[in-house]
């Protein structure tokens, strides 16, 4: 039997030749998603499902009550209506604190995950849309959001600021004054009735088409990463190794532009005269 070489703390060693990414290698429980990001995360998905089913019976009442004795048939409308803005008012709580949590939140909670500011995440940006048109073999390395995924996730609250507003101006119809009918009553009286409902059907459409993409996305993610994705929305644990944090480190830099490169140094000599 071959003999295998190890290191001092007991990792194997890979023979010469082998692929790096078939080799174990230790890996370290990284705290990445804190419990106001988890919660909000799981409050707006069991929202979004209530939202959605409830919605659709509202547009298209797929449940007969006409003649019924039951008295939970009897009232099925009004017991719907009232489920859906019940959590309407849950959901938008939700995302007005995640909002405000993008500014006040952990590392990987705040808006710069969300947008590319930095040119570290403007090259992740373009290796990530490498990777998902089939130029790159893997994902680069990150610890939080990518940023291909930040991005889509602004426009995804995009998505719920205007599904909220279409949604509380639906609600605000049988008001004739008051918060409701001052608030978001213009925007029936600018786009009428009908228009405002088929724009809050589309929007929930995409939303769904958006979840079933988020769920494909984070379990291809996971499987590339091996680092635990679908599960530290829950425990907030990632499992990373040595190399993916390094590699996630070095592409978070900012490189120094070399036409800038000979002014740095003249002024660091400068400083040093």
């Amino acid at each position: 039997m071959a003999s295998v070489d190890r290191t001092e703390s007991g990792h194997e060693l890979a023979p010469a030749g082998t692929r790096l990414e078939h080799v174990h290698e230790p890996q370290s429980q990284v705290y990445v998603w804190d419990l106001p990001v988890r919660l909000t995360h799981w409050i707006n998905v069991f929202a979004i499902l209530v939202l959605s089913i409830t919605g659709y019976y509202i547009a298209n009442p797929f449940v007969s009550a006409h003649n019924s004795t039951v008295p939970i048939f009897q009232y099925l409308m009004s017991t719907v209506r009232f489920v859906h803005f019940v959590t309407a008012f849950i959901f938008t709580a939700s995302v007005l604190f995640r909002v405000y949590w993008a500014f006040v939140g952990s590392k990987y909670a705040r808006w710069p995950q969300f947008l590319p500011v930095n040119s570290g995440r403007r090259r992740a940006l373009g290796k990530m849309l490498g990777y998902y048109t089939f130029v790159r073999k893997e994902p680069p390395a990150q610890v939080g959001h990518n940023p291909l995924a930040g991005i889509t996730y602004v426009g995804l609250y995009v998505l719920f600021t205007l599904q909220i507003a279409t949604g509380f101006a639906l609600y605000s119809l049988p008001f004739h004054d008051g918060i409701w009918k001052t608030l978001f009553g213009w925007m029936v009286v600018a786009f009428g009735t009908q228009p405002l409902r088929l724009i809050h059907d589309i929007i929930m459409y995409l939303i769904v088409a958006f979840t079933i993409h988020h769920v494909y996305s984070a379990v291809l993610i996971d499987i590339e990463e091996r680092s635990g994705l679908v599960s530290s929305i829950i425990t907030g644990r990632k499992s990373l190794t040595r190399e993916h944090l390094a590699a996630a480190a070095e592409l978070e830099q900012r490189p120094v532009w070399r036409r800038w490169a000979p002014i740095r140094r003249k002024a660091r000599s400068n400083d040093g005269a």
